[in-house]
């Protein structure tokens, strides 16, 4: 199998948040999307990650009756900066998919960001992207 660029495998269009948005708004792109991952973005520069069992981690102390009390709560306590991974592990359009395999196999990290050469996200690359990619590749 030959060592392929990441941008082969990344998630091109990918829904994100910014900084000064409400935590609600996470809940709500979690909620009506099938992903788990979003990056936190100043301008187009990422600065952070907020995966859905940050959120759930969250939710889960909270005593909410409906989704309105619950986002009303998760507002009025929490930003998105206060519950995004700000390590992040962001890799280059250069690089490729066996330096993703590195760092998402080590199970320390789900998703990394991929950019491209002014710093802007260009995309993420996920566990499940990286599961995908070997399933259509791997020979019997």
């Amino acid at each position: 199998m030959e060592n392929k660029s990441l941008m082969e495998i990344m998630t091109k269009d990918v829904l994100t948040v910014h900084t000064k948005q409400k935590l609600s708004d996470v809940t709500s792109i979690f909620r009506e999307n099938s992903i788990h991952h979003l990056p936190v973005l100043n301008g187009k520069k990422p600065v952070g990650m907020i995966s859905s069992q940050d959120v759930f981690k969250l939710v889960f102390n909270v005593d909410a009756t409906d989704q309105r009390m619950l986002d009303s709560i998760l507002d009025g306590n929490y930003s998105i900066e206060d519950v995004m991974t700000k390590k992040l592990v962001i890799f280059d359009d250069a690089s490729t998919i066996k330096d993703a395999t590195k760092i998402l196999g080590e199970g320390s990290f789900h998703s990394v960001i991929v950019v491209d050469n002014k710093g802007d996200l260009n995309g993420i690359v996920t566990t499940t992207d990286l599961i995908r990619y070997l399933h259509n590749n791997i020979t019997s």
